[in-house]
């Protein structure tokens, strides 16, 4: 539910009024890394994604809550550690609200976790 929020998250947010330069600078070294060279270390660093989602499914298929969370801190640390260093300083941009919204996600799936565990 918490991927499904991040991806649709652009339609439920109004558009900010003011854009920070640093996040702007971010968005465009992101874009540019995309639209970039796809070299071999990019290709291998993309295959993370999918094995990151396939560690999480294992994780809460197996209903290990610790090692849910644990493998959701590590995707978003992971974000964090290649934007800034990859982005330098507009990397750092991303920090405030990946740690908003990786406490959010910890608590949600701490919560969901208790409720099933009612059931």
């Amino acid at each position: 539910m918490s991927i499904f929020a991040v991806f649709t998250s652009m339609f439920w947010f109004p558009k900010p009024e003011v854009v920070s330069e640093n996040v702007l600078e971010f968005l465009k070294f992101e874009k540019d890394y995309l639209y970039g060279e796809w070299n071999l270390s990019k290709k291998l660093l993309t295959l993370t994604i999918p094995f990151s989602f396939l560690a999480l499914g294992l994780a809460f298929w197996k209903r290990n809550l610790v090692a849910g969370i644990g493998v959701v801190v590590l995707i978003a640390t992971g974000k964090m550690i290649w934007s800034i260093q990859n982005a330098g300083e507009s990397g750092k941009s991303i920090l405030i609200p990946a740690i908003l919204g990786l406490l959010i996600c910890c608590v949600l799936i701490y919560y969901g976790f208790k409720k099933l565990e009612k059931k």
